[in-house]
């Protein structure tokens, strides 16, 4: 990219003006306050849609007491011209020239959509800029104050590795969960393991044969009047308990179809309350901001009362610094201070209603909470009374197949006539003894059978279990493989990218003949880190202002080439606070730099101007341009 032309209009101190820009080095020159750092601020405004000034709003930059200003630039990019418009109230317009001609390409005031295809059309982004291509007053101090994990990240992001990075974590947290059920499984396993050998059966069949041999004998001393009376008695208790467990089951599925339509249901309230998770943050955050809001707007109100008390007493000095007050500036801020407090009450208003809104969606998540426990208990109850009603069903089967053996056909006006029946058999027959052992023998077959069904139901569990624990086997290994396989590529990426600008940097350096002797590992210290000096570590911060400011534009100029710079640079100012000497190797470093790119200097020093004649001079005056 190669900048041509700058154009303005009510952008700082300027109303309306245009600066060609050519080849090789531009020198902006010019007393303090003439508008060289508006110039520079203006450049990247239009590429950034941000001031160059870190935490400054882009409202900002305008002239004074007009609504808007707007920043251009003209450029080629591989033999294409295009002209840029950026406005301070996020207007955006791209054009291209065609055959003599500009036509429109794009325009938007999506912030987010402006930058996506400035990036894919120019390789354009904020990070990239600020720290391979401008350099503005103090920026260097602010970058040597930043922690170095910051800068870590700062490098990461340009680099791309931020990406894999993140890659990385989401693997490991998926490994370590899937770890963490892993073991939860193979506890589970251990609580279902069991004997293999199975004697349940063979001790089954022996009770079976004892109890039909002692029913027998029952029958041969009491008749089977008696025998058949208590079974009736048992069919009849078995029937009602029955008509109970289906009259429960009904009222179990009052107001659906079937359970199917039950499950169903169940299923829809526990999508939306999984949809509506996240509404406490939400709603958490919105509160914060409400907060906030009403707090700016409080005190603007203040302020704003404090200055019109100001305007209106007798006394015109100010009681703080005691300077006499004007009137017209004080009314403006008052103006100012009245229109931010109108736009923070309408975004205070905003926010109010979307607070009200997720509180009632959050009321209404917490009614469906309380609907869905309603009904995983009628599921779970509805499952248990199936199990119930199958096990009274069999009861009913085998006491009606043994009445039928007997030639009884067993229904409820039989079951009634049998009773009565039994009622007339000779009681003084002593059966108890008799009865009391057949009575122990059935309770040990059911506790066996039931140990049996448990038995089974354990062995279905344990090759469900075993069949998540293979798969969950494969995940963690998967996940291993690929934890293992971004950390090598992470580490490749760094050192294919950061060794040759090692290289890079370390030829820069040699070209200052800053130190006799220097060396310097980008990969283990990453941004600007200590320098190897004649075999010794030493800070940066130990360095002098100078070596600092030139060891840092080394640095950017490294970074630029590695990342593909945009073919130019701004540096704001760069011999600030220099003596002569270091004077004198700027003026070659920006010689130097200018033979493959183009470079754009601001600077109010006659010794810079006198070393760069041959420059295209751009002459700033400290009066307002017109």
């Amino acid at each position: 990219m190669r900048l041509e032309r700058i154009r303005l209009k009510t952008f700082g101190c300027f109303k309306q003006q245009d600066f060609d820009l050519s080849d090789g080095i531009n020198l902006i020159f010019g007393p303090n306050f003439s508008g060289k750092s508006t110039l520079v601020n203006a450049i990247f405004f239009t590429l950034t849609g941000k001031p160059i000034v870190p935490r400054v709003d882009a409202a900002s930059i305008k002239s004074t007491r007009s609504n808007s200003g707007t920043a251009g630039l003209q450029f080629v990019v591989d033999g294409e011209r295009y002209m840029l418009f950026r406005g301070t109230r996020k207007q955006f317009q791209l054009r291209q020239e065609k055959d003599g001609q500009w036509y429109v390409m794009f325009e938007d005031t999506r912030i987010t959509v402006v930058e996506k295809t400035l990036k894919e059309r120019f390789g354009i982004s904020h990070d990239r800029l600020a720290l391979t291509t401008f350099l503005r007053e103090g920026e260097i101090f602010e970058f040597l104050a930043r922690q170095p994990a910051t800068r870590r990240d700062i490098l990461y992001a340009l680099l791309g590795i931020d990406r894999l990075i993140d890659v990385r974590d989401r693997f490991i947290e998926a490994r370590r969960l899937a770890k963490r059920e892993r073991n939860r499984i193979q506890s589970h396993q251990n609580s279902l393991r069991y004997g293999a050998q199975n004697t349940n059966d063979t001790e089954i069949a022996k009770i079976e044969a004892k109890i039909k041999e002692l029913e027998a004998v029952y029958s041969a001393e009491t008749g089977d009047a008696e025998l058949i009376s208590e079974w009736v008695r048992n069919w009849k208790q078995a029937q009602k308990q029955l008509d109970t467990l289906t009259q429960e089951q009904k009222e179990t599925l009052s107001g659906f179809n079937d359970i199917a339509h039950l499950r169903e249901m169940k299923s829809t309230i526990e999508k939306a309350v999984q949809e509506a998770i996240g509404l406490e943050a939400e709603r958490d955050e919105l509160v914060s901001k409400v907060g906030s809001l009403d707090t700016q707007v409080n005190a603007l109100t203040n302020v704003t009362k404090a200055l019109e008390t100001l305007l209106e007493s007798d006394d015109r000095h100010c009681p703080t610094c005691h300077q006499e007050v004007e009137r017209d500036v004080v009314e403006k801020i008052i103006d100012d201070n009245e229109n931010k407090k109108a736009q923070l009450t309408t975004e205070l208003k905003t926010q109010k209603k979307a607070l009200k809104e997720i509180t009632d969606n959050l009321k209404s998540r917490k009614e469906l909470e309380q609907r869905l426990q309603i009904l995983q208990s009628n599921v779970t109850r509805f499952e248990q009374l199936v199990e119930e009603i199958n096990k009274t069903n069999e009861e009913i089967i085998t006491l009606t197949k043994r009445l039928s053996e007997k030639g009884v056909q067993v229904d409820s006006e039989t079951a009634d006539t049998t009773s009565q029946t039994s009622e007339s058999v000779n009681a003084n027959l002593d059966k108890s003894q008799l009865k009391a052992q057949i009575e122990s023998e059935r309770k040990k077959l059911d506790n066996l059978k039931q140990k049996e069904a448990v038995k089974l139901d354990r062995l279905n569990q344990l090759q469900k279990v075993n069949a998540e624990a293979e798969q969950v086997e494969k995940t963690t290994l998967c996940l291993e493989l690929a934890c293992a396989g971004v950390e090598k590529t992470i580490d490749a990426l760094q050192r294919q990218i950061l060794k040759p600008a090692e290289n890079e940097l370390q030829r820069w350096l040699k070209k200052m003949n800053l130190f006799t002797e220097s060396s310097i590992d980008l990969q283990r210290q990453h941004l600007l880190p200590s320098l190897k000096i004649d075999g010794e570590d030493r800070s940066l911060l130990l360095l002098s202002g100078s070596e600092k400011m030139f060891l840092y534009l080394c640095f950017k100029v490294t970074l630029a080439k590695i990342l593909g710079n945009t073919g130019f640079f701004v540096f704001d100012d760069p011999t600030l606070h220099l003596d002569g000497e270091r004077k004198a190797l700027m003026v070659d470093f920006i010689r130097q730099l200018a033979e493959e790119h183009q470079v754009i200097v601001t600077s109010y020093d006659e010794d810079v101007r006198a070393g760069l004649e041959e420059a295209n001079l751009i002459e700033m005056k400290r009066e307002v341009q017109e």
